[in-house]
């Protein structure tokens, strides 16, 4: 699940030992990596404008992160090439 919160990221320095929010900055907290993988791939599909299969998506989402953004990018520059 990935959680989109808006809050303090960013710290000023006031003097030799504090700190102090500096303002609010759109941030995001992960709880798994199968959200950020399905994360991912919908981001491609909106990029591409194809949609994936459910079972396409359930196997690109068991792959390790690294191997899934690889696979994603082979993917994008096929489709690039076979368009005119």
């Amino acid at each position: 699940m990935i959680e989109h919160h808006q809050g303090y990221t960013d710290l000023k320095r006031y003097g030799r030992n504090s700190f102090r929010p500096a303002g609010k900055h759109p941030f995001k907290i992960i709880h798994n990596a199968r959200a950020v993988k399905y994360d991912l791939i919908q981001q491609f599909e909106a990029s591409t404008g194809i949609i994936l299969p459910s079972g396409v998506k359930r196997n690109l989402c068991t792959q390790p992160v690294p191997i899934l953004g690889r696979e994603l990018a082979i993917m994008k520059l096929q489709i690039k090439e076979n368009k005119p």
